[in-house]
């Protein structure tokens, strides 16, 4: 039995003559009785009554075609599967978070992800701001504080540790500095609630704070060029060969990583290929991401 003649019973089964099943199919009508015939001969079993122009299946062959057209509607999944596989690992995946993470870690290793999937294209778009997820202003975004409300699929990636720095030439090895009578730089009153800013608060008369910004890496540079002494990322602070941590080996703020995505993302494979990379990265990179 050849399985093609299969799809002509079918497309007759469904379409109820001949002549529509032939159009359907894009072959003469026949081309069509013939396979139909060929089919009915192998089977051994007469499918149809031939009553006019009309096709009327009878109940043995109604039997028998259901399951075809169960076998059909299989067969288009697998090829549906197999197609959706490989589109999903092409196309773009748009990853946001903030600039520092971006800047200082994703960048850097994303040459990895971008050899092992070649059709895949990342925008990585650092911001200071949330983007909505909800609105698809991107697919994926890994925060520092777990969202209180919303329908994004959440996972607990890891934690960002902190302590404070400043100038190596300033404060030689073996020097504990007096902290209070440094002179600091700090976020402004914007992000005062985040727990490197709350540390500092709490240790340091606030006319030691004389300088702030609203991003990390401003306030690396104010550490870098002798300015102030800052709450850093250690992430950031212990990879600049300047710098020299001033609070012992301990971090002395920890912020917790977050991934989100929409649930529609959860089965899109490039989306869920970059997740399990950045995974990957993430437990790699755990002792210089916790400090």
């Amino acid at each position: 039995m050849n399985w093609d003649d299969l799809r002509f019973a079918l497309a007759v089964h469904r379409l109820g003559t001949l002549s529509a099943a032939a159009q359907a199919l894009g072959v003469n009508q026949t081309t069509t009785a013939r396979r139909l015939d060929r089919l009915e001969q192998a089977l051994g079993v007469r499918l149809f009554d031939r009553m006019g122009g009309r096709m009327t299946v009878r109940p043995e062959g109604e039997r028998a075609l259901d399951r075809v057209a169960r076998m059909e509607e299989d067969a288009l999944a697998v090829l549906h599967t197999l197609r959706n596989r490989d589109e999903d690992l092409s196309g773009v995946v748009r990853v946001t978070s903030l600039p520092v993470f971006t800047t200082r870690f994703l960048a850097p290793r994303l040459g990895r992800f971008l050899e092992r999937h070649p059709a895949i294209r990342v925008e990585l778009v650092g911001a200071p701001s949330n983007l909505d997820l909800g609105r698809r202003e991107a697919d994926v975004a890994v925060r520092f504080a777990r969202p209180q409300s919303g329908s994004m699929l959440v996972r607990k990636l890891g934690h960002l540790g902190f302590a404070a720095y400043g100038r190596a030439d300033d404060f030689p090895a073996g020097n504990e500095p007096d902290l209070p009578s440094l002179s600091w730089a700090s976020y402004d009153d914007a992000l005062g609630h985040l727990p490197e800013a709350q540390w500092l608060a709490q240790r340091v008369p606030t006319e030691a704070v004389r300088a702030t910004a609203t991003d990390v890496l401003t306030l690396t540079e104010l550490v870098k060029s002798g300015t102030c002494a800052a709450v850093l990322p250690c992430l950031i602070g212990d990879a600049e060969p300047g710098l020299r941590r001033l609070t012992g080996l301990q971090p002395v703020a920890i912020r917790e990583m977050w991934l989100l995505m929409h649930p529609d993302l959860k089965q899109v494979r490039r989306v869920r290929a970059f997740v399990e990379w950045l995974e990957e990265i993430i437990a790699g990179g755990r002792a210089l991401l916790e400090g």
